[in-house]
């Protein structure tokens, strides 16, 4: 079967929508660092409805930090891909061309340097993921004692994280006359740009001192909040793709209807007309991240770690399970929703109900292991002010309470930035108080909050041993 590219783009379905701008006049306004199926789903479509709408040279050159997977899926296929877009009302099926080619950090770091550095690139957006800020303790400052942020620090011309390739990218920048630049953070976290910049600021004042201040005049970071559910794409997803399109997709996407990006009105630089698309723009972005992170990302960590010791594969059969589904939903609307601030107008019953909607679309088949992937990054994120919040005996406890369970007593693999104090944990001989405690410091809970909800968890971790998660729920 024929690959998906420029060439053989006519041979798609007539029903399969495509780009009717001439890519090949299309330049470069735009470098992504980290060119997942997230990406692909979100800010690329986002932009490639701006180019179609507006016109304008914002061509999309996407960087991988490690692999080089994306660029062999991508760059064959002339940055083409098909985006599908599943429910229980059907598909509809497009081609997205915003993205031109992706480069590999490792393999060409000369070639990312110049493209961040280049005048005609405005804006740099991110999706690299809560671990990739290479964050301290207090999720704001840069983590010097990482091994790998420890190597780029020594040697900066050889950066691999997102924050030292920036760093570098920044300085050429800055001796190739400095033009402005934007660059946005697109990652779950709160203030994210605005960590994002605190941490690179850091970066520079150890290896590129002398740019700082033009750093802080020249660059500007607006934070901004995504939501898209985009599962990760199987083998038998690829190739069922293909078949209904009659052409080889490697990059094929699926995901959602549903698509949102609120971003803070704070440019450096000229940006697409991402308005037009669909995008929001606004003065306060807090009431909108705070709102996501708490109620749909706080859910889905809870469907995830209460899925796997249910033995559930997809958050949609976490949710189709009477017992377990109606566990979220009382989550959701008992404990997560009277805990925030919502934006100004935002109907929360409606923005409740349409998540529960969206968690139980059997089209996406979002795993929980994949949800569950870096809990120490994304716990303290999602759950920790809403457990402060909360009586101590409440369903988001009991969440908390099989996160412990699925890292110190299963068997389960542990995909996370501190894996190996997690796995070190889980072999150590120590009493399950001074596991659970431990646990809550890489939570980054203070010992006054810890000494309250141990005792709480300590049960919690004795009837999942006991009788499992369901009991556990019902209780």
């Amino acid at each position: 079967m024929q690959r998906l590219t420029s060439g053989t783009l006519h041979q798609l379905p007539l029903s399969v929508a495509r780009p009717e701008y001439d890519r090949n006049r299309l330049q470069a306004g735009i470098v992504h660092l980290g060119v997942g199926a997230f990406h692909r789903a979100h800010q690329a479509v986002y932009t490639d409805d701006a180019i179609q709408h507006s016109g304008g040279n914002w061509g999309i050159i996407g960087a991988s930090l490690r692999s080089p997977h994306a660029a062999r899926q991508l760059n064959p296929q002339d940055g083409l891909y098909t985006l599908c877009t599943e429910s229980e009302q059907g598909q509809e099926q497009r081609v997205v061309g915003a993205l031109q080619r992706v480069l590999v950090a490792p393999e060409g770091p000369a070639a990312l340097d110049a493209a961040i550095a280049d005048p005609s690139i405005h804006v740099v957006t991110l999706t690299v993921t809560e671990k990739g800020y290479c964050l301290g303790d207090d999720g704001w400052s840069l983590n010097a004692e990482l091994p790998t942020v420890i190597s780029d620090l020594e040697n900066p011309a050889q950066a691999s994280t997102a924050i030292g390739v920036l760093a570098r990218g920044l300085s050429l920048r800055h001796r190739n006359r400095g033009a402005p630049l934007t660059i946005i953070s697109c990652d779950n976290l709160n203030s994210n740009s605005r960590r994002l910049q605190t941490s690179l600021i850091e970066f520079l004042q150890r290896s590129f001192p002398g740019i700082v201040p033009w750093v802080n005049e020249n660059v500007r970071f607006p934070c901004s909040m995504v939501d898209r559910i985009v599962p990760a794409v199987s083998n038998e997803v690829l190739t069922q793709q293909s078949m209904a399109l009659g052409l080889r997709d490697e990059a094929a996407v699926v995901t959602e209807p549903f698509s949102q990006w609120v971003i803070e009105d704070n440019f450096a630089t000229p940006t697409p007309d991402w308005k037009r698309a669909g995008a929001t723009l606004v003065a306060d972005i807090a009431p909108f991240e705070s709102t996501k992170l708490r109620m749909l990302n706080a859910s889905h960590s809870a469907i995830a770690y209460v899925g796997l010791l249910a033995g559930m594969e997809t958050v949609a059969d976490v949710m189709q399970d009477p017992q377990l589904g109606d566990s979220i939903r009382r989550l959701m609307k008992d404990e997560l929703l009277p805990a925030i601030s919502p934006p100004p107008n935002l109907d929360m019953q409606a923005y409740s109900n349409a998540l529960l909607q969206r968690f139980a679309n059997p089209c996406l088949h979002h795993r929980c292991a994949q949800i569950a992937m870096d809990g120490s990054e994304k716990i303290p994120l999602r759950w920790q002010q809403t457990l402060l919040d909360l009586p101590q005996d409440g369903l988001l406890l009991k969440s908390l309470a099989c996160w412990c369970y699925v890292i110190l007593d299963t068997s389960l693999p542990i995909e996370d930035p501190r894996r190996s104090e997690l796995v070190a944990l889980r072999k150590s001989t120590a009493g399950l108080r001074e596991k659970l405690k431990k646990l809550l410091r890489i939570l980054r809970f203070t010992d006054a909050s810890q000494n309250s909800m141990v005792q709480a968890l300590q049960g919690y971790h004795q009837q999942l041993a006991a009788a499992g998660v369901r009991d556990l729920l019902a209780g």
